[in-house]
């Protein structure tokens, strides 16, 4: 269940005299806890506990536990009013009836209590706050009386007090705190953590020191926090980042802590920023070099001195990761813009609500075009996108569009954008970036590497120059975030992160040896699973390589990894979790620290390879952790895991080469918008490529679903190359007979007929319709629906009698194969129909539409897709054969029922409305105009800008603003309808051609 819960005391003992304060400041604390903290009370009773006899004390502390330990959640306990030491480590909390010399009877002895409550508790951490006085004996006591039992847990715990020896002043810490609360810190990250109150408190309450305790990983430290997810506020200070409340900062505190701002660090700031008016700025380097720190810095500038810039000169920030998507990354950037840029939410409802007249995708939609609204002298907007290479080679693709068209058109010349890049990768290469201007980032100095260790150790080290030529031997390596062999090496700052965390473990002989990033990873491991029983060590095995399997950044979400290490017969449960997370350190990163909403991963790619090997040393192969998380996704409910399937399920699966599996997925992920789709499977043709092989049936599989979704989308022509390509490799691979380069050849000539290819076709079909007798038999299903095809381009060539003649034999086979009632057979009949209507057997075709109309009916009832199909068949047949009213009549009451039945946004119920708005422009009612519109929005949401029916509603449109007199208008759109409809369909189709049609005689029209 887990949660973050509060138990706030104010107490003042009458004893010892009235303090004044205590009721006033534990009610603040409690407000400020819970309505900006999001802690939830411990307790039944809703506010702080106030001035408690010692039973009543006691009891709400027992509680407190009691629901902290049933959940599983972080339990902060806080302390206002009258306290005393009465000997060495003996400090009591003291009550409204307690005396003024206490025993533990009757007040709380805070070293002792704790101690038997975390005894019989599972917390997921816990946070102590005291103001009182004589605080510094109960500071120790719980050093050397509460560890013991936390290590034997792994547990977490801070403790921060208001004073010493002495005394505490008028509440002069919890005023501080709340003071702190309000304005924030600058120079600390997304949320306030205990440790960060220490420097505010004792500058602000001078006549008293606070003092601070915090365990984690086996280990006491009067310094600083280790864990993130027990912090107490957000930081008011950090409202202002890009990236503030969103799932990055978890990851830019990792970024910016302890940051050392070198010379160089200065200089490359500097040059990010003099470079502003250049559009794309690219920031290369290699692994581990501080390119994300640097940009991590630009997104909180406050963090370096005299920096001239403001948090608003980024707008919004993605860090990119393995599992990012383009549909996620468009969602990430909208939402950050939409707090922080005016005007963004309202221009961003706009494009849903009117139309554009260019291709667009899901970044189009979201991002593109209602930043183009915004393009406004003086506005200038500054987009992030770090770790371009990180993204799978499809989604990467999508994204070097998206950001060249962002830093390309002239609809965008407000909008900047920085990138960063690993050095090496090819990305920087790519011609779309071509127009970039390159920041490059060096490695460290290996003397400010030294510098660094050297404060963590506590000094230097006895021969500093051999660490300095340690450490630049490493440096002059080539780094590399995979790596082969044993031996991984990485960039200066990473390398500075990982030895400032194991730098007291680092022997002279070991430096002497010259150790590489793979044993220092190593080293961080050992330190971690020292502190831990056998079981736990196994278990951290299991975690290690889940969360290695996920990938590089906070991209897993918690309660996957729980359901991730069940799957693998490892049950922590996410108290367990944390604490082990927090006992890795800097291997792991974390997004929303201590909620519901975190997310974890392991920190950069260089720590990849050790951390794998680690895990198998521990017990786990990858792929069984590949595995376990797929396990996990398809048994979570959670939107979040739906959220982290949509960019990595696929990935899972393709690594334990189940194709199957991942071929499920990406069905899974489709929408009704035929561009998403296309998208989607041409994005994951190069990871089955690679973890396949080019010839692959499944990858093979994923290149036709490609295909085939960019036709529906309205790119025919595209389409066709792409088949003609699948086929050539089917050829080859399968063989000319096997039934899937039988199926490709099949799409071929589909597509062509569509681009009004007809006669190119009939020889496709003919010839397709010969191998499959030959192959097949003339009774099988692929055989029958090729003379249906066969039957249809007949009648497109003209030949309406042939075409007639082929239905109606074609009838009676599949009556007889496969049922009158098959769905085949009442669509073959749905086809004669419509040819008899045409031929101008109005008669014949009326009596075939009600009976169809009829059988549906019985067969399938009122509601079912087929049995509407039927009713609007039959519905545009008398309005072929000039029954005006009754068609319209029909279509009225069948929009009704579809949009009851189907929903508003099914293609069926787009068709229905085009029809009844084409009534209205036939009788020459202006709001016809009005429905168009909104179709056509309708349409391109759904449907995407080249879907043939989106043509269509656009030439209706266009149409229907010349009959209402707007001639000129309407000869722009065409114009522009033009265009598309060539480049996606090519001159022979027939939706072009009426375009060309319909445009000359408006021209026409204009001129006279």
């Amino acid at each position: 269940m887990g949660g973050r819960l509060a138990l706030v005391v104010g107490s003042e003992c009458v004893a010892l005299g009235e303090l004044g304060f205590t009721g006033e400041l534990a009610s603040g604390l409690y407000g400020s806890l819970t309505e900006v903290g999001g802690w939830r009370s411990a307790i039944d009773a809703d506010g702080p506990v106030l001035d408690p006899t010692a039973d009543q004390l006691v009891e709400a502390v027992d509680a407190a536990f009691a629901a902290a330990s049933a959940r599983q959640a972080t339990l902060l306990l806080a302390f206002i009013g009258h306290g005393v030491a009465t000997s060495a480590e003996d400090f009591y909390l003291l009550s409204h009836d307690s005396p003024a010399v206490p025993n533990s009877r009757n007040a709380f002895h805070l070293t002792q209590e704790i101690r038997e409550r975390l005894n019989q508790s599972a917390v997921d951490g816990l946070v102590v706050l005291v103001d009182a006085c004589e605080t510094g004996q109960g500071v120790l006591g719980a050093a050397r009386r509460w560890t013991d039992l936390l290590a034997q847990a792994a547990g977490r715990m801070e403790m921060l007090v208001a004073a010493g020896e002495g005394p505490a002043f008028s509440g002069c810490f919890t005023r501080t705190m709340l003071d702190t609360f309000i304005d924030g810190l600058p120079l600390r990250g997304e949320n306030l953590l205990p440790a960060d109150l220490i420097d505010p408190i004792a500058g602000q309450c001078t006549r008293q020191q606070p003092q601070y305790l915090s365990f984690t990983s086996g280990s006491v430290s009067m310094a600083h926090s280790a864990d993130p997810g027990l912090w107490l506020v957000p930081n008011t200070a950090r409202h202002r980042d890009a990236v503030s409340g969103r799932s990055a900062a978890g990851f830019v505190d990792q970024l910016t802590r302890d940051l050392l701002v070198t010379p160089d660090v200065r200089e490359h700031l500097d040059a990010i920023i003099d470079a502003g008016s250049n559009r794309l700025r690219v920031v290369i380097g290699p692994t581990g070099a501080g390119k994300s720190t640097l940009l991590a810095m630009l997104i909180r500038p406050s963090l370096v001195e005299g920096l001239a810039i403001t948090p608003e000169y980024i707008t919004a920030a993605v860090f990119l990761t393995a599992a990012s998507a383009i549909e996620a990354v468009a969602a990430e950037l909208a939402a950050q813009l939409s707090v922080r840029l005016p005007g963004f939410a309202d221009a961003a409802r706009a494009v849903r609500t009117q139309r554009a007249r260019d291709e667009y995708d899901i970044f189009d939609i979201l991002v593109r075009h209602p930043l183009a609204r915004l393009s406004t002298a003086g506005r200038r907007v500054t987009l992030v996108f770090d770790g371009l290479n990180q993204p799978q080679e499809g989604t990467r693709k999508l994204l070097v569009g998206a950001i060249a068209d962002l830093s390309r058109r002239h609809d965008l010349r407000h909008v900047r954008v920085i990138l960063g890049i690993r050095d090496g990768t090819g990305v920087e290469h790519d011609p779309a970036l071509a127009h970039m201007y390159r920041i490059e980032v060096g490695e460290p100095a290996a003397d400010d590497i030294a510098t660094v260790v050297g404060s963590a150790r506590g000094g230097a080290p006895a021969y500093p120059s051999q660490w300095i030529a340690w450490i630049q031997r490493l440096l002059s390596e080539a780094p590399t975030a995979e790596a082969d062999g044993a031996h991984v090496v990485s960039g200066g700052w990473l390398l500075a992160r990982m030895l400032q965390e194991v730098a007291s473990s680092i022997t002279d002989s070991a430096v002497a040896d010259g150790i590489g990033l793979d044993r220092i990873v190593v080293m961080r491991v050992d330190n971690a699973l020292s502190s831990m029983d056998p079981e736990t060590t196994g278990a951290t095995g299991a975690l290690l390589s889940v969360l290695v399997a996920a990938g590089v950044g906070p991209v897993l979400p918690l309660e996957l990894l729980d359901a991730a290490l069940t799957s693998l017969g490892v049950d922590l449960h996410i108290a367990r979790i944390r604490d082990i997370t927090v006992a890795l350190g800097a291997l792991v990163t974390r997004s929303h620290p201590g909620t519901a909403r975190e997310s974890l991963g392991v920190t950069h790619g260089a720590l990849l390879p050790s951390l794998r090997a680690e895990g198998k040393l521990l017990g786990v192969e990858p792929e069984a952790a590949h595995r376990a998380i797929v396990a996990a996704i398809k048994e979570s409910p959670s939107d979040r895991a739906a959220d982290y399937a949509r960019g990595s399920a696929v990935r899972h699966c393709l690594a334990y080469r189940d194709s199957a599996s991942a071929i499920h997925f990406l069905e899974m992920l489709q929408t009704q918008r035929a561009a998403d789709n296309r998208d989607l499977w041409s994005a994951w043709i190069p990871a089955f490529t690679e973890a396949l092989g080019p010839d692959d049936p499944d990858t093979l599989t994923t290149r036709s679903r490609a295909a085939y979704h960019r036709a529906e989308s309205g790119d025919l022509i595209g389409a066709i190359t792409e088949f003609e390509l699948l086929f050539i490799d089917r050829f080859r691979i399968l063989g000319p007979d096997h039934p899937k380069t039988l199926g490709t050849r099949t799409n071929l000539a589909t597509y062509r007929a569509r681009c009004g290819d007809f006669a190119g076709a009939r020889t496709d079909y003919q010839r397709l319709h010969a191998d499959q007798l030959r192959l097949l038999g003339p009774d099988h299903p692929d055989t029958l629906r090729t003379r249906n095809d066969l039957a249809s381009n007949r009648a497109d060539l003209g030949d309406l009698g042939g075409a007639i003649a082929d239905f109606e034999q074609l009838a009676l086979d599949r009556a007889r194969i496969i049922g009158p009632d098959d769905p085949q057979t009442l669509r073959t009949r749905n086809s004669l129909a419509y040819w008899r209507g045409e031929s101008g057997d109005i008669a014949g075709a009326r009596t075939e539409f009600e009976q169809l109309l009829a059988d549906c009916l019985r067969i399938y009832g009122p509601d079912h897709v087929a049995t509407l199909n039927a009713r609007n068949n039959l519905a545009a047949f008398r309005d072929r054969s000039g029954d005006l009213a009754g068609a319209r009549a029909e279509f009225t009451r069948l929009l009704a029922d579809r949009l009851r039945v189907l929903g508003a946004d099914h293609p069926d119920t787009l068709t229905t409305r085009s029809a009844l708005a084409g009534y209205l422009a036939e009788s020459g009612d202006l709001a016809a105009i009005t429905d168009f519109e909104n179709l056509l929005v309708d349409r391109l949401r759904v449907l995407g800008p080249d879907h043939p029916g989106t043509f269509a509603t656009r030439n209706d449109l266009a149409t229907a603003r010349a009959e209402s007199g707007d001639i000129p208008r309407a000869i722009a759109e065409l114009e522009v309808l033009l265009v598309a409809e060539l480049r996606a369909l090519g001159p022979a189709h027939p939706a072009t051609i009426h375009t060309q049609s319909t445009l000359a005689h408006w021209r026409a029209e204009l001129v006279q």
